[in-house]
């Protein structure tokens, strides 16, 4: 039988309403675009196209995966059904983010707005990863998504996207590594880095980079340096604190008052005398992305709505993420300020105090008052 006759046969089948039969009908269909695209006519690509996109979306999750797992590795395949299959849930949607080429880069930038972390992290994972797509998941501000994102030796990092990176790796310790192994560091950036990083690392950039012993010397005595005058601050931050303290003058929104003057060791200091927490975690809970954690700190101190959405978004001015993801945001956390109670903000405080790995102990209390969901 030829292949237009094959194909007329299958266009028949597309009548049965039978979920089996209808799941054989779309794995045929996309054998048949493997193995014989090229002589069928254009009239029957565009039917079978358009009933395998409809079949598709009505077929269950696990015949979706099978479709995926065999399309992905296609070239030549309708945009539309991979679009489709790349939005769907992260189970079938993997195969296509990780490998599939006929995705372009709108379409990977467009699922990186709108859809779950674990779908970014899929595109984090392929190869050849274009500068444009790169810099939308840094911009998503995910932690895990950018470590992700640097242990990709072929993705593709621009300028800009390293000097941010660097930039933030003096506070993110797990940036640090996978960015002094990246190829598109550069000198002057390992000299940036060099000043804060751990001994072993200091050692891998004054090989790579060739860096004379006058250099390291240079280097480690403006660390020094840097490192003194920070303290000093932090000092005169922790007097003053004691102080107003002292005086009775340690109102919650004075946590407001001192971001609005740029003054983030300050803000720590308070956030510290008020609830005990350390001023590195702190600034952590300050600058997570996602603003949930900071919406507990706020609540538990006894800020209103008002005052924690006007830190939340001084906090994202230091890490910006677009627009409407903002708007987004902001919704989300009004609705979530709104049903915290003073239960659960104090006891995810006190779980903070005790454990600093505060992320696990934010899941904690996910699973335990549903808070998070």
């Amino acid at each position: 039988m030829s292949i237009h006759l094959d194909a007329k046969a299958l266009l028949t089948m597309a009548s049965n309403r039978s979920q089996e039969r209808r799941s054989e009908l779309a794995l045929a269909m996309i054998d048949l675009f493997h193995d014989g695209s090229a002589t069928l006519t254009e009239r029957e690509r565009t039917m079978m196209e358009d009933i395998l996109h409809r079949l598709v979306r009505e077929m269950e999750s696990s015949v979706r995966r099978i479709i995926a797992d065999r399309l992905a590795n296609e070239a030549h395949v309708p945009h539309t059904l991979v679009q489709t299959l790349a939005n769907d849930q992260i189970d079938v949607a993997w195969p296509i983010l990780l490998k599939s080429r006929a995705l372009e880069d709108t379409d990977l930038i467009e699922i990186i707005y709108h859809r779950s972390l674990e779908h970014k992290l899929a595109i984090a994972q392929r190869g050849a990863l274009s500068e444009a797509v790169a810099d939308a998941l840094i911009r998503s501000g995910e932690e895990r998504l950018i470590v992700t994102l640097l242990k990709n030796s072929s993705a593709q990092l621009s300028r800009a996207a390293m000097e941010h990176l660097v930039e933030q790796a003096e506070r993110t310790d797990s940036f640090q590594e996978p960015l002094v192994l990246r190829r598109e560091l550069t000198d002057d950036l390992a000299r940036r880095m060099f000043r804060w990083v751990s001994a072993s690392l200091r050692d891998h950039l004054v090989n790579r980079f060739d860096i004379d012993s006058k250099t390291v010397d240079d280097l480690l005595e403006t660390a020094a340096e840097e490192t003194a005058t920070k303290t000093a601050a932090l000092g005169k931050d922790a007097t003053l604190v004691r102080e107003m303290a002292e005086a009775g003058m340690m109102a919650p929104a004075l946590v407001v008052q001192a971001l609005e003057a740029g003054d983030v060791a300050l803000f720590t200091r308070i956030v510290e005398n008020l609830t005990g927490i350390r001023p590195r975690l702190a600034k952590k809970l300050l600058f997570e992305i996602g603003g949930e954690s900071l919406a507990v700190l706020c609540h538990a101190i006894g800020l209103t709505e008002s005052e924690f959405m006007t830190v939340y978004k001084i906090a994202r001015k230091a890490r910006p993420i677009e627009h409407d993801q903002m708007d987004q945001n902001c919704a989300h956390l009004a609705q979530l300020y709104g049903g915290l109670t003073a239960d659960v903000s104090l006891s995810t405080i006190a779980h903070w105090r005790r454990n600093p790995e505060y992320l696990a102990a934010v899941r904690t209390i996910e699973l335990a008052d549903g808070y998070f969901g």
